[in-house]
C-alpha cells in the first residue's frame, strides 16, 4: 500500500493560565515496533494554534499499519504543556490522497515532571469518511502568509446546497492569534444542517471577507466530522489548499477580491 509523502500536525494550546510551554514537543510514529518518525516541532506553545507540515517521504509510513498506540506526542522538559486539541493527517506518496490519521480533543497536560503529568500521550486513530458520511461539524485549519498579510476584517466561511446555506460561520475572536501574519488557526465549525460531501456542488464552499483590511492566507484545510461534539470517529477531507494561490481577500478591489470559491478535494 502507498506510504505517505507528507504529514500535517495541527494543535491548539489551552487558554488557561500555565498552559503554554517553551520545552520541545515531539511527534512520534511507531509502526509495529519500528520508529518511523521522531519530529521535534519548532517554536513555543502559548495560548495559540500551531500547524506544521513534515516531509515523511523517506520514512515509509503506511497508514494501514498503524494502531491506536502508534502515534504519540511527547515533551522534552518539565515545563508543563496543556494542549486542548491535536490532529494529524497525511498525503499519500502515490496518488496524493489525503488521509486523516489521528485526533484527540479535551487533552490533559504533559510534562517530564511526573507530579504534573505524563511524559506523552497517544493519539487514537480516526477513520476516513466517505462521500456519503453525514457531516455534523467541520474542522478548519489555516495559516496566514507572512508580514503584512494579517487582517482585522471579519471573514466568513459559507457552504450552500441547492441554493440554501448549510454553513454560515464568522471566524471568531479568540485568544488565538486570529489571522495574524505567519500564524496558524484552528476552529471547530457548526453546521446549520447535516450534509454529505457527495451532495455538494463543486462551487459550494467559499470564503468571504467583509472589510478592506486585506488578508492573504498561506494554506487552508477543511474537514467534515461525523460527530456534532466531542471527539470525532471519522473525518472526510473537503478542502486541502497546501499552498494558497487564490490571491488576497479584500472588499477594496484594488487590493483583492471580496470572496473566493474553495476547491474541493
Amino acid at each position: 500500500m502507498p506510504h505517505l509523502r507528507r504529514l500535517w500536525a495541527g494543535m491548539l494550546t489551552r487558554y488557561t493560565v500555565r498552559s503554554g510551554t517553551r520545552d520541545p514537543i515531539v511527534l512520534i510514529v511507531n509502526e509495529n515496533g519500528i520508529d518511523r518518525l521522531h519530529y521535534t516541532f519548532p517554536g513555543d506553545y502559548h495560548h495559540k494554534a500551531e500547524l506544521y507540515e513534515v516531509n515523511v517521504a523517506a520514512n515509509n509510513i503506511i497508514p494501514e499499519n498503524l494502531n491506536n498506540s502508534s502515534i504519540r506526542v511527547g515533551i522534552r522538559g518539565e515545563d508543563l504543556w496543556r494542549p486542548e486539541h491535536f490532529v494529524v493527517w497525511g498525503e499519500r506518496f502515490t496518488g496524493g490522497a489525503i488521509i486523516p490519521l489521528a485526533i484527540e480533543t479535551g487533552l490533559i497536560g504533559i510534562s517530564a515532571d511526573a507530579s504534573e503529568g505524563n511524559l506523552s500521550f497517544p493519539l487514537r486513530l480516526v477513520g476516513l469518511g466517505n462521500e456519503d458520511m453525514p457531516i455534523n461539524r467541520l474542522l478548519m485549519l489555516m495559516t496566514t502568509a507572512e508580514e503584512d498579510a494579517e487582517t482585522n476584517s471579519p471573514i466568513t466561511l459559507q457552504i450552500s446546497s441547492e441554493g440554501s446555506p448549510i454553513v454560515d460561520f464568522d471566524f471568531p475572536d479568540t485568544p488565538q492569534w486570529d489571522q495574524e501574519w505567519g500564524q496558524a488557526n484552528l476552529y471547530f465549525v457548526p453546521v446549520i444542517s447535516p450534509f454529505t460531501k457527495r451532495g455538494l456542488a463543486r462551487d459550494a464552499i467559499s470564503l468571504r471577507i467583509r472589510g478592506d483590511d486585506a488578508w492573504l492566507p498561506a494554506s487552508f484545510f477543511l474537514f467534515g466530522l461525523d460527530d456534532a461534539k466531542g471527539r470525532p470517529e471519522a473525518l472526510v477531507p473537503l478542502v486541502h489548499v497546501r499552498n494558497w494561490t487564490l490571491g488576497w481577500l479584500s472588499t477594496d478591489t484594488s487590493e483583492g477580491v471580496p470572496s473566493v470559491r474553495l476547491p474541493q478535494v
